[in-house]
């Protein structure tokens, strides 16, 4: 095999792994300990997904669907970027149909919402679905329980003061919002939890070097993936998303569901 050919090769088999990856969704499990939690919900279980990207309801958005099930969770946090195409509207019904079969569904709205005009239009398709499409406000979740979600903090949309300003003091409290860059409003820790997305854990990481790029613009890296204890105590997690953007790849980041049980220390 010439120089030229076993380029082409590698190229090729490189393209072909880093697609068939994009489709390995996984659930990814975090468990963290809160004194706030009620015995009734002990633990509390979340499911959270991000940045589906969604043009129809596929073999990846039934795989998280079923992952969503099979993590029985008590509610279902949905933080941005679902579609930025109107001609995926139906897909994107489906899909909220889906998941609000399995438990209550939490929405924010993300860059590609808010980029394409969409935020109203999905809001509305969630809340005919029977969910809740937050947007700098918060809601009771139920025994002490609450729910807040903010606008999308890439677009500078995003108020954690007002979104979090009715919860108990008292209360646990879940914070939804698109990207991790919400944790440099002083406010967003009044949170006992922050779920978020947007990075897409880089998409593209590499060994030893990690993400090439995370989108985010004022966190540190570190925190463009995964499950930190901040240094007030709020617990960040930020997951990789389930879908790809410019490119229909992934290299040593496939695409998740995040389960994450919350119990009493």
């Amino acid at each position: 095999m010439t120089p030229e050919w076993l380029m082409a090769f590698t190229a090729g088999a490189l393209l072909g792994y880093g697609v068939w990856e994009s489709f390995q969704v996984r659930l990814q499990r975090y468990t963290i300990a809160n004194a706030k939690v009620p015995a009734t919900r002990n633990p509390l279980r979340i499911a959270h997904l991000s940045d589906l990207h969604l043009s129809r309801f596929g073999y990846k958005e039934r795989r998280a669907v079923a992952l969503i099930a099979q993590w029985r969770p008590h509610c279902i946090a949905l933080t941005g970027d679902v579609t930025a195409w109107r001609r995926a509207l139906p897909a994107v019904q489906e899909f909220f149909r889906a998941l609000t079969a399995i438990a209550p569904v939490y929405a924010v709205e993300g860059n590609a919402e808010a980029a394409n005009a969409l935020t109203e239009t999905l809001a509305t398709l969630l809340r005919r679905c029977g969910g809740y499409w937050l947007r700098n406000e918060a809601v009771p979740f139920g025994d002490g329980v609450w729910v807040a979600g903010t606008d999308d903090p890439h677009r500078h949309r995003a108020d954690a003061a007002k979104a979090l300003a009715s919860v108990p003091d008292d209360a646990f409290c879940v914070l939804l919002t698109h990207s991790p860059d919400i944790i440099v409003q002083p406010a967003a820790l009044k949170a006992d939890l922050i779920l978020c997305g947007h990075t897409h854990g880089g998409q593209i990481r590499l060994p030893f070097i990690g993400a090439l790029y995370i989108r985010a613009r004022r966190i540190p890296r570190r925190y463009a993936w995964g499950c930190h204890p901040l240094p007030n105590g709020t617990v960040l997690i930020t997951t990789c998303g389930v879908g790809t953007t410019r490119l229909p790849l992934r290299f040593f980041c496939p695409p998740e569901v995040v389960g994450v049980a919350v119990q009493s220390p």
